[in-house]
Order: structure tokens, then sequence, then C-alpha cells
């Protein structure tokens, strides 16, 4: 049995950098562990965004007292440290027990002589200012990214010391639970994989183990599967077989199907049960012809989601609550696959056991980015060494592990700084972790830096690149088929507008000013570069509503608000739909910033209370299992394209309507359809309708007859699979007076604090957007085709049990629309569509 002893509660405080032995003096206050110094300022009132302290200038000292009384020979003492960050020195009652300089390691400490019944546990956390400034071997290249070029030589997070986009929150402190572990029996170094050899599952266990009892035996568990381990000098080994397992699949593709695991030990005395992390069975491969395809369990995967932040940039973990909110939206937007950046941190077990749950794959960067890192240091090497197999031994016992990536972004910091090809990778990135990667969690894929693969690591056409040639780079989307993008493993950083709510938050009640010094400091940026990622979005803007965004800005602001919340989620729509279409090779793109990392018009598409963005529904809309895309292929037409990633084929119809604004029907026509499993089938909209209407109004022979296009994929009992809408002419939807007629919206309760909201309009509405304070629905900003039965669900958020009051805005309707709220009941509808 392991018991964890409770400590008192933690204190810290802040002293002048070099202080020692631990320090008594000073303005000790209340701290959290686990957590970091600007959590417990935080939680003290004593962080400001807008002038935040220099944590990194002082020493912080952190306290507490436990008590281990009735100890006996037959028990083992250890001080655990899941994450210390960064430069920490452990005192344990006056006695110096352990010193560390890297956040990304754990440690276990043998304390068992030094304990007393009553102890005093301190940990020191040194300036890393003062460290920045001892004199070491300059780097080959210097990067922008950061301001201090000798941070390479530290173990820690870049999140806070990224000046053009990251707040200004440095972590510092025990950011990973500190507990001291009592037991007879303790398990250090823990290996545990699960492959797909043929029809079998095989299990593969081992560890250290301690023991102050006599072993007599030990079993591995896997589902109702055992087989005996061997204990042999310390170590515990062996495996486990299991014939025809069921398969764990991103969720996309199947079920994620997890077995539960656990290690029994026997002793001359007692039982002792070690749980483990689920297993799950998939096979993972990719394939680089032509380009870079990940496969799962044999079937070919479309990559889609975005990379990850973390859920609190003050603590650097969520909890569980607040991580299966985030995750759990992410799976119902579509995404299967997330990844972790090398400028993040790792994530927590939690992080990774949920998206085991969830089918969520994920893509894991090491925790380097951009600089040259001193690997030939013998000090160094030995650190990341140790810093990897820890990680890796984790993760591996998590299937949703399926990418390792060397790092970000170095290879290309390196090439475009004109440095030779042979400084661009070094052999503990080209040959020591992928060796590492391959002996400790096989059956998964290793990527050297991200981007790389290329004759240029960043070039499109080859490997794997980072593309914002949409985005930063201010491209067509007529390039993106010559980009020929084959996996992205982050693209498409736009500055997204958040909901009014927290534009409210991050002007703290001023009118929203665009230029205002609240607003700008947090709108991302290359740091030197003289624009921003609002410039960015701005060009698109004009580009899609033929309106000047300096002038909306400047005269309108809450129009140019308006528009610059669709912008980029339209311009993400519009470059994915070309990606899944039948003309694409591409076989992943990863949104960059799943979820901002304070309040702002960030990456995100989630902003940081976790509140979707209208990205993040348009986004939605494009990346489900069953899918429709609509592509311009200028003198020829429109193509239809329906993706059917699941197991089964899909029969129905694909129907097509021409309309002319607000409300003339000018064409509609359907054809029957079957698409196959794990298929995609491309059809021609002249195809369908059969007769020439120019239906993108390529051929421009005269005045538009008609000005939406609308393409539906249906059952064979008429319910909407999916749908997409194409716009033959671009611009800004006038905004037209209500009426009553125009737009019904009602709600009812559905239980549980859901309601159902049913929509329906006599015009077609652009950009349908639904808010109900406290609550989120299922589906937004979307167009609404005139006569046209529209039904959206509503959750509440943080489980709140606010009063629903919902309202209904559109671009071209002024004003907003309250929806009316019924007392009956609500009964399922069973009308065709």
């Amino acid at each position: 049995m392991r018991d964890h002893v409770h400590f008192a509660p933690w204190t810290c405080c802040a002293q002048a950098p070099g202080a020692s032995p631990p320090a008594q003096q000073g303005d000790w206050f209340a701290a959290s562990v686990p957590g970091t110094v600007a959590s417990a300022l935080r939680a003290r009132g004593r962080w400001d965004m807008q002038n935040p302290p220099d944590i990194d200038a002082q020493d912080w000292w952190y306290r507490t007292t436990f008590a281990a009384e009735s100890r006996t020979d037959n028990e083992l003492f250890e001080l655990c440290f899941d994450g210390l960050a960064s430069l920490a020195e452990v005192w344990l009652n006056g006695e110096l027990v352990l010193s560390t300089n890297n956040m990304f390691r754990t440690y276990r400490v043998d304390v068992d002589r030094s304990l007393k019944d009553e102890n005093e546990l301190v940990i020191c956390f040194r300036s890393v200012s003062a460290d920045l400034k001892k004199r070491r071997p300059r780097p080959r290249w210097k990067t922008n990214l950061v301001n201090n070029q000798q941070l390479r030589w530290l173990r820690t997070s870049l999140l806070g010391r990224i000046p053009g986009w990251s707040p200004p929150v440095p972590a510092v402190g025990p950011w990973g639970e500190v507990r001291l572990e009592r037991s007879a029996v303790m398990l250090s170094e823990v290996q545990r994989t699960a492959v797909l050899s043929g029809t079998e599952g095989v299990v593969r266990f081992s560890a250290q183990v301690g023991a102050a009892l006599e072993i007599t035996s030990a079993r591995l568990h896997v589902g109702g599967h055992h087989a005996a381990l061997e204990w042999q000098n310390g170590t515990l080994s062996g495996e486990l077989r299991i014939q025809h397992p069921e398969l764990w699949w991103p969720h996309t593709h199947g079920a994620p199907t997890l077995h539960a695991a656990k290690v029994i030990i026997e002793t001359d005395v007692e039982q002792h049960e070690f749980p483990l992390e689920k297993v799950g069975f998939r096979q993972i491969e990719v394939r680089n012809d032509p380009g870079f395809a990940i496969h799962v369990n044999g079937d070919r995967v479309y990559c889609r989601g975005a990379c990850w932040t973390t859920s609190d940039i003050f603590t650097l973990h969520g909890t569980e609550e607040y991580l299966r909110h985030d995750l759990t939206l992410a799976r119902d937007a579509g995404m299967n696959m997330l990844r972790i950046g090398g400028t993040m941190t790792y994530e927590s077990d939690l992080f990774y056991r949920l998206c085991d749950e969830l089918g969520i794959l994920v893509w894991q960067d090491f925790m380097f980015a951009n600089m040259d890192y001193p690997v030939d240091d013998a000090a160094f090497a030995e650190n990341i060494s140790v810093e990897a197999t820890q990680q890796i031994r984790r993760l591996a016992q998590h299937p949703c592990v399926a990418v390792y990536c060397g790092s970000s972004e170095i290879e290309q910091q390196a090439a475009m700084l004109g440095m030779a090809r042979e400084l661009w990778r070094n052999r503990w990135f080209g040959e020591q972790l992928p060796e590492m990667c391959s002996q400790l969690h096989p059956g998964t894929i290793y990527v050297p830096s991200s981007p790389s693969g290329g004759v240029l690591p960043f070039h499109t056409r080859t490997g794997v690149t980072h593309y914002y040639g949409i985005g930063a780079y201010l491209r067509s989307l007529r390039e993106l088929r010559q980009a020929d993008v084959k996996f992205t493993s982050e693209c498409l950083g736009f500055a997204n507008i958040p909901e009014p709510e927290t534009i409210e938050e991050i002007m703290g009640g001023l009118v929203p000013a665009m230029h205002h010094p609240r607003w700008k400091q947090r709108v991302p940026r290359d740091t030197g570069a003289g624009w921003d990622f609002e410039d960015v979005r701005d060009h698109y803007l004009r580009e899609l509503f033929q309106a000047d965004p300096v002038a909306l800005r400047s005269f309108d602001m809450p129009r140019y608000l308006e528009l610059s919340r669709v912008t980029s989620g339209e311009m993400m729509a519009r470059t994915f739909a070309e990606w899944r279409s039948g003309h694409s090779r591409n076989a992943g793109a990863l949104v960059w910033f799943y979820k901002d990392l304070w309040p702002a018009a960030g990456w995100g598409v989630v902003d940081s209370s976790g509140t979707p963005k209208a990205a993040y529904y348009q986004l939605k809309r494009m990346w489900q299992t069953r899918q429709l895309t609509l592509t311009d292929e200028g003198l020829d037409g429109l193509h239809v394209h329906l993706v059917n990633e699941t197991a089964e084929s899909v029969e129905g119809f694909v129907e097509v309507q021409l309309l002319r604004e607000p409300n003339v029907s000018v064409a509609r026509h359907e054809i029957a359809v079957e698409v196959g499993a794990r298929s995609l089938e491309t059809l021609s909209v002249d195809e369908i309708l059969g007769v020439f209407y120019d239906v993108n109004y390529a051929y421009r022979f005269g005045p538009q007859s008609h000005h939406v296009v609308i393409a539906s994929w249906l059952t064979a009992g008429r319910e909407i699979i999916s749908e997409s809408v194409h716009l033959t002419r671009m611009r800004d939807p006038e905004p037209q007076p209500q009426c009553a007629e125009m737009l019904q919206a009602k709600a009812v309760a559905t239980g549980g604090g859901h309601y159902l909201v049913t929509l329906k309009s006599e015009r077609l509405l652009h950009c349908v957007r639904l808010s109900a304070r406290g609550f989120l629905p299922a589906d937004n900003y979307f167009h609404l085709a005139p006569g046209r039965l529209k039904e959206v669900s509503f959750s509440p958020q943080d489980g709140d049990s606010a009063v629903f009051r919902a309202y209904v805005e559109a671009l071209n309707v002024m004003g907003e629309v309250s929806v009316d709220l019924s007392s009956a009941p609500h009964e399922p509808s069973h009308a065709p569509r």
C-alpha cells in the first residue's frame, strides 16, 4: 500500500538572489502546490498584466511542514517532485537533499535517514536573471523569438519569455506535485508499452522496485488477461499477449477502446496494487509518398486540429473540469490531433489520459525551439537525455501519442539565417532522440524538427511544413494548389476576434478601440516585424468583403468587429475546403493555437476562458467525419466533394440550390449518391444541375442570375449530413431593418439546464450569431437559407444554472432579435429538413 504524507499549507516569499541557508525572514504568503509564483501572486491580488512583477529577478522560497511519526523498518520513504521550475534547491530539516536545473524532469529522493517526527521542507527557486548573466559560449545563430539567447542553456518553458505573443508570466515554482511517499514496495522508472504484432496485442512492462519486504510474486493485468512478471536484481519485467484485442482508433475513424491495467505484487506480508494507465492497441505508421500521411490500423487518417498551448498559463496545468471541457470541445469540433509545440510544456498525465479517452491523437514536440542548444556540452547532454527518457517512458503508456518531434523551428531558423546545411540538424535531433523514441516507445513516428523534409525545411511541397501562405504571407486562395501542402503541423495564424464578453474583459469596461494599448499589447506579432496579425486579418477582410478596414475601424467600430470576427474563420474554412477536396494531396493540418493564453484577439480558435470564437464554429463545419465541401474551379464551375471517414458506406442524395437574394430560388436539383467507407467522391455542380447556370459566375455573360449556391448532402431519410454555402459575390452584406416576419426564433428547455433554439427566416441570413450569456451553442456563425428550419442546442457553461436569455444577430440584419422561450416541454421533431 502506497500512502502520501499530508503536508501543512505552503507559504512562499521573495528574497534577493543568492541567500543561503534557507531564508526565514520576509513577507511570507500562502501558495498552492502544485502551482507557480505567478499563480500565488495572482491569488493574492498582486498580479497586474499591464505592469507584471519581474519574478525572474529574485529568488523565491517555498516552505511547509509535515509529520512522519510511527515509522517502521518495513517502510520506504521518498520525496517526489513532479516538476520544479527551474533552478531549485531542496532542504529537508536544514539539509540540502536535492539541486535541480530542469523543470521537465521528475525527481525521487530517498529520505528515510533524514526524517524526524516533525519535519520542515524548504525549496528555493533561484533567480533566472542572475543565472543568465553567467559567461557561457555564444550560439552559432541568434533568434528573435526570445530576448536572451542564454535561455538555450536553461531547461525551462519559453512561455512567459517570448515577447511577441506570450503573456509575461514565466514559469517559476513547484509547477508539479510535491509529495512524500511511504510504502513497503515502490516502483520507479516504469516503462509500459503496447504494440500490435499481427493479430496479437503485446504489452511489455518493466520497472525498478524498491522493497522493504520480500517479494514472492508479481502479475501484470490488462482487461481480463494477466501474466506473471519476473523479479530479478531489483527489476520487474515481463509481457502479456492478447489475441484479437479491440483496437484504439482516433474518434473520427472508430471507437477509442481502452483496457484497464495494473500490476499486483505479493510480498511475504501483504499484497500491493499499482494502477497503470489504460492500454490502447493501435498501429501507427507514416507513408511518405507523395508526402507525409499518417495511417492508423492500416487506414489513412486525415489529421486536423490545432496546436495546444496550456489550460492556464499561471499554473501550467488545468483542472480535470477545465481540461475535459477544452478537450471535449476539440473532439466535438472534429479535431483528431493536437500538437504540443516546443515552446510550451509537456502536459500532465491527465491531459494524455483524456486524449486517450476522447480519441484525439497527440503530436508531441520535445521542449526545444528555434535556438542553438549546447547539445555537445557534457552536462547539458546528460540533463536532456534523462529528461527525454523520463518523458518518453511516461508518454509510452498513452495510445494517443502518435508523433514525436525533436524541436520546433530549429532547422527552419538555421536555414532562414543562411547557415550551412550541416548545421541545421545535430546528432541529438538526428540520431540520439529517434533511437530513444524507437526503443522506449515503439510504434510511433519521429520527425526531427517541425518543419523539415524539403530542400529547405519550410518548403511546402515535401515533408512537414509550417504553412502561413494564407495568413502572415498574405497569399491568395488561388495559390493553395500551387503550394501543394502535404502536411502542415502549424498553419493559418490569425488574430481571431473573441466574443463581446471577452472584449469587455480586455478593455476593462472601456469602449473597444483597436489602437488602445490594452488591446495592442495582446495582439500576436513576430518580434521585430513592423506589422502584427491584426494587419493580416485586415488584409483578408478587404479581400472578402470589399471593405476598407481602416475606414471601418475609424468610423464604425461595431461593424469592423462583426466583419473581423468572421473573416479569419472564413479564410481557414475555405483553406480546409480545398485541403479536404478530391483535388488535394494534403494529409493533415493543425491550426496554430487551439486556445488563447490570455483574453485577447489571439491566435486561438477558443479564448482563454474556454469560450469558442467564430473561427471554431467555421472550422467545426469543415472537420466532420462525413463532410461536404465546395471548391471553385474557375471556368469548370463548382465541385462538390463528399468525404466519408466512417467504416460504413453512406447512401443518400446531394442537392444543389441556386438562390437570388433575398429569397428567390433560381434552381434546385438533386441526385442519388453512395459514398463508400473511408472514401471520397467528387461531383460537378453543373452535372448535378444538368443545365448551364454559370454557378460560380466565372463567364460573366450578363447580370448574375443568383448570388448563393447551397449544396447539401442528405441521408436516405432526407436529414442533412453536411452542407456548404458558396457566395458568388463578395461584399459587405448591407444590414436590413428588422420586420416581424423576417426571423422566427424560439427556444424550449430540454432538461439538465440545456435548451434548444429553433430558427426560421423568410430570407437568407449571413453569418448568424447566437448568444446567451452563460451558455454555449453547438453551432454558430452559419448562413441560414430562407424557409429552412435550423435547430441549435445550448449547454450551460461552467455548470451554472443561469437564466436563459438568447439573442440572434446576422451580418445582414440590423440589431439583434430576442429568442422567445416557451414554457412547453420539448418534443423531438421528426419532420424533414
